[in-house]
């Protein structure tokens, strides 16, 4: 799984600039409509066979979407094939054309376009299911997710105070919400949101991800180490979380140690640039400067890491 963990990279002094670090359901088979017309002589029965096998992968797809909730959202924010995606956009498009007035279809779609990055259409789409059903409690975390990731912070907030109001003891909402908090620097609020998501799910990686950073932007660096290595226990493959205690480690002078961690870090993500140039900062510190000369001489070729659904640590 990829994570999209907020990340502490540029925070301290000597170390480089701040880093942008990085979160398709197809209908499924149902039951076609009974209301389908009926052939009235036998030598129309292969044009209705045909008829029915066309509305029978629509029906299918309606019944599906009726049975079950529109967006998973536990892995609203995984990333997928983009080519896999341009397909269920086209899939969605084609039955929402079909059966307009269905809100569930627009609710997909607009997650599909939130993983291709189209905010503004996916913030369009999950609008149109909310106008057909404002009970869509999916499309009110869905647009408040691409709000957020479209630069509309607050506006996104709310959709998704919209959603925990309905949903109290959702650890995953609570999250987003914090984290888009944490994104307007609002600490106590982010606090306050993340702190209830590990009340509800105390083995949630990404908030305790999210807590060790606020702590650590306080200084508060044993406790923000607690909180990494949470996140590693609950998920062991959360590149980030090795990141982020590597740099607690090298703030704190523990240049050994920080070296062993963010060497796990950089296991899980080789050509992470961020983790190379704490990498070469700690090698600095122990005073292996041509390792690190060229450990940084690499990294500045990388790119930089694709903006998260989290903002840096500046």
């Amino acid at each position: 799984m990829t994570h999209r963990g907020t990340s502490m990279a540029g925070y301290g002094a000597g170390v480089c600039s701040p880093f942008r670090l990085a979160a398709g359901i197809k209908p499924r088979a149902g039951c076609v409509s009974t209301d389908m017309p009926q052939s009235p002589s036998r030598n129309r029965t292969g044009t209705c066979r045909r008829v029915l096998a066309t509305f029978f992968v629509l029906g299918l797809s309606f019944a599906a979407l009726a049975a079950e909730p529109a967006i998973d959202l536990a892995r609203f924010d995984d990333p997928a094939s983009s080519d896999e995606l341009v397909q269920e956009v086209t899939q969605l498009s084609r039955l929402i054309q079909a059966k307009p007035t269905q809100a569930a279809l627009y609710a997909r779609r607009g997650t599909a376009w939130f993983k291709l990055r189209e905010f503004d259409k996916a913030i369009e789409d999950f609008s149109a299911a909310l106008k057909l059903n404002d009970k869509l409690d999916e499309a009110w975390f869905g647009r408040g997710m691409a709000l957020g990731r479209n630069g509309q912070v607050d506006e996104g907030i709310v959709d998704l105070g919209v959603y925990i109001h309905r949903h109290p003891t959702s650890s995953l909402a609570y999250t987003k919400r914090g984290v888009r908090y944490l994104w307007k620097g609002d600490l106590d609020s982010a606090e306050k949101d993340l702190a209830r998501a590990v009340a509800l799910n105390p083995k949630n990686a990404e908030a305790h991800d999210d807590l060790g950073v606020i702590y650590a932007q306080r200084r508060d660096y044993e406790k923000a180490a607690q909180h990494f290595q949470a996140t590693i226990r609950s998920e062991p493959s959360y590149q980030k979380a090795y990141h982020n205690l590597a740099m607690v480690h090298y703030l704190t002078e523990r240049n050994e140690l920080a070296l062993a961690v963010v060497d796990q870090a950089l296991q899980l993500a080789p050509d992470a640039r961020d983790s190379l140039l704490l990498k070469g900062a700690i090698l600095e510190a122990l005073g292996r400067h041509a390792e690190a000369r060229t450990l940084k001489d690499d990294a500045e070729f990388l790119p930089q890491g694709e903006r998260s659904s989290r903002m840096p640590i500046q």
